[in-house]
C-alpha cells in the first residue's frame, strides 16, 4: 500500500488507564495532570500489544487525537504518561462487527494492571458509524458495547448501572450529561459515558496537555487489520 493512499473514513480511537488512588468524581481540568513523562511513554508504546517496534520519536503533540488521512498516518501513535494516568491513541484500535481489537487490548492491559480503571473507546465512520466502548474496573467489573445504530446491529455485555455506581457517577451527573442508561442501548452515547467514568482524569480534548508521538511498525496481524478497516471499501 502506498503511503499517500487516502483512508476510507474518519474516527477516534483511545484508551486511558487511571491508577489509584482514585479521586472523587468531578470535572477534569489540566490542573489535575502531572507533567508528561516521555521516557515512560516510549516504554509504554514499545510494550503495547499492537506495536512491534517504535521507529521514530516525533515532536510532542497534544491530547486532541487526529483522525488519519493517509496510509502513512496509520503508523502514528500518541502516548501520554501523566503521573498515574496513561493515555494512548492508536488507529489500530478501530474495528467493525467482526473485530474486537479494542476489547482484546484493554483486557490485556487489565491483566497487567488489575488495580487500574481502564476505559477504551473507538469509533469509525465509513458511511455508517461503528462504535466500541470497553471498560475494566478493579475487582473485575467489565463492560463492552459494540455496533452500529439499530436494534439488530448493536450489542451490550455488562451492567452499566453497576459500572457507574462503582466509579461514583450518580444518576444526576449522567442526566446532566444527557446519558440515560435505561434507554435503548444503541441510542446511548457510550463514548461520552466512558468520559464520565474517567473524570476527573479524562485527558482527551485538551490542547494544552502534551503527549509523545511515535511512528511505529505495527505487528503483521495488526497491519492487515488496519488495511482492512481503513483502506477497504465502505460498508
Amino acid at each position: 500500500m502506498i503511503d499517500d493512499q487516502e483512508v476510507n473514513g474518519y474516527g477516534e480511537f483511545t484508551i486511558a488507564a487511571v491508577l489509584p488512588p482514585f479521586q472523587p468524581h468531578s470535572r477534569s481540568s489540566l490542573a489535575n495532570f502531572a507533567p508528561h513523562d516521555p521516557a515512560r511513554a516510549r516504554a509504554f508504546a514499545e510494550s503495547f500489544p499492537t506495536i512491534e517496534a517504535v521507529l521514530e520519536e516525533l515532536p510532542d503533540t497534544d491530547a486532541v487525537p487526529a483522525s488519519p488521512r493517509t496510509r502513512a498516518d496509520l503508523d502514528l501513535v500518541a502516548v501520554g504518561c501523566w503521573g498515574g494516568i496513561v493515555g494512548i491513541s492508536d488507529p489500530a484500535l478501530a474495528g467493525d462487527s467482526f473485530d474486537k481489537t479494542l476489547w482484546d487490548v484493554t483486557s490485556a492491559l487489565a491483566e497487567r494492571h488489575p488495580e487500574a480503571r481502564i476505559i477504551g473507546s473507538a469509533t469509525i465512520d465509513r458511511g455508517e458509524n461503528h462504535d466500541q466502548t470497553a471498560v475494566h474496573l478493579p475487582g473485575g467489573l467489565k463492560l463492552y458495547t459494540e455496533g452500529r445504530p439499530g436494534p439488530d446491529q448493536f450489542s451490550l455485555d455488562g451492567d452499566p448501572h453497576a459500572i457507574a455506581r462503582a466509579v461514583g457517577v450518580s444518576a444526576e451527573v449522567l442526566a446532566a450529561a444527557y446519558i440515560d442508561l435505561d434507554a435503548e442501548p444503541w441510542t446511548i452515547p457510550w463514548g461520552h459515558f466512558g468520559r464520565q467514568l474517567l473524570d476527573p482524569f479524562h485527558p482527551w480534548g485538551y490542547a494544552g496537555l502534551r503527549m509523545s508521538e511515535f511512528r511505529v511498525r505495527h505487528t503483521e496481524d495488526t497491519t492487515l487489520h488496519m488495511e482492512e478497516i481503513w483502506l477497504a471499501g465502505a460498508y
